[in-house]
């Protein structure tokens, strides 16, 4: 890790949204609600930040296998909170302040632990609504579990025969249970071909895969069991380009193996209100592995230590991690000249890539995009489902109009 400046193309959300909870918390108005350009102008509030991650970070109230030794744990939290500080006291100071690597992957912590933009564990295709760090969503999680509980299991991880949390490729999932087929991204499917290039066969539309790549559908922190599928065939779109004109999206053909079942498929509808922002929120489920900034030592300080302790070190499980659509379809001009690409600020890691983005606000979940790029908040993009929804359909994505 080095004390490079990160763009401030990458934290102008992230510094956005930890000011924006300290004026939510202030003066009692929802967060979402919390203009950005005013927050960003006000400052993050030293304070208040270190206040928030300090009452978030308590170990009494995490589960115990989250938080590991006492001792390891309160170090790691002190470490945190001292960058914390002194990152929201330069802004305080200087709102267009660059920020250090280490001082945004403080920033990030903060969003992620706060109850702004959480990344939660699934287990047994649930969401714990009551975890400290699920903050103002908690009633959300809580009134769409049981909608939300048939479509997480419908996502999958994409890995080798042996993986582990750090071995696999991505997310992906069910579109077409009679099919067998489950959509992803390209980069992930290419990842499959680079690394078991001699048990892969060429086709017209993309490749047979003879042995070594599947689909777990569980994958879970903590789970004994599993829900595997093989992967026999990957249809891609054909559709390329330079930049955003290329679309990352491709269709796995799966076979169950080992007594797994395919699940029930995920809708998906070209949705226009997810991509243009007119959603209140919507979810992500995937596989965040390790944060871009989570190692060597820096200012003292061992950032790998720090994430593994506070964190369990939990990467490459289930996740559902909630947020809002704030660079609707058109917002990035030029560079994206099919209008295809929605900008979001869920906290989605790499290892994401593949995932739904899920309305879950208005009954039955079905899926309106499909995250390919970035690593948390302002960074992360998906293809809206409506604008790319004839390719989609071309590699047999049964999307729908309206809701079955």
């Amino acid at each position: 890790m080095t004390d490079e400046i990160v763009p401030d193309a990458y934290n102008r959300r992230l510094r956005a949204l930890v000011a924006a909870r300290t004026i939510s918390d202030r003066e009692g108005v929802d967060l979402e609600s919390v203009d950005s350009d005013e927050a960003l102008s006000r400052g993050p509030g030293a304070g208040d930040v270190a206040e928030r991650l300090r009452s978030a970070l308590v170990a009494d109230a995490l589960p115990d296998d989250e938080t590991g030794d006492p001792g390891q744990y309160e170090r790691a939290r002190e470490a945190l909170l001292r960058v914390t500080r002194r990152a929201a006291r330069k802004l305080d100071a200087d709102p267009d302040a660059p920020l250090s690597p280490t001082e945004t992957m403080a920033f990030e912590a903060v969003v992620r632990t706060d109850g702004t933009r959480p990344s939660l564990l699934v287990r047994n295709d649930e969401v714990d609504a009551s975890h400290p760090t699920a903050g103002d969503w908690s009633s959300t999680l809580s009134s769409t579990a049981d909608a939300l509980k048939p479509v997480i299991a419908a996502v999958g991880r994409v890995e080798p025969a042996n993986p582990s949390g750090r071995n696999y490729f991505g997310t992906c999932w069910v579109v077409d249970k009679d099919a067998g087929l489950a959509l992803t991204n390209l980069h992930v499917a290419e990842a499959v071909w680079r690394r078991l290039a001699w048990k892969v066969k060429p086709t017209a539309h993309g490749f047979e895969v003879l042995d070594g790549a599947f689909v777990d559908f569980v994958a879970e922190s903590g789970a004994t069991r599993r829900n595997r599928c093989k992967i026999v065939e990957v249809v891609t779109t054909g559709v390329d380009g330079p930049g955003y004109q290329r679309l990352d999206a491709a269709v796995l053909r799966l076979e169950p193996v080992d007594g797994g079942t395919i699940p029930d498929a995920v809708p998906v509808l070209a949705d226009t209100d997810g991509p243009a922002g007119q959603l209140g929120s919507f979810c992500v489920v995937g596989y965040p592995g390790p944060p871009r900034w989570s190692g060597g030592v820096h200012e003292g300080v061992d950032w790998t230590w720090v994430t593994t302790t506070l964190f369990g070190n939990r990467y490459g499980v289930k996740r559902l991690a909630p947020g809002t659509v704030h660079r609707p379809v058109g917002s990035f001009g030029d560079a994206d000249p099919r209008r295809w690409i929605v900008g979001h600020d869920p906290t989605t890691l790499g290892g994401n890539s593949g995932s739904p983005l899920l309305n879950w606000l208005d009954g039955a979940p079905y899926g309106f995009g499909l995250h390919f790029a970035g690593a948390s908040v302002d960074t992360n993009m998906a293809h809206a489902v409506a604008a790319c929804r004839q390719q989609l359909t071309d590699v047999g994505v049964p999307v729908q109009d309206s809701r079955p």
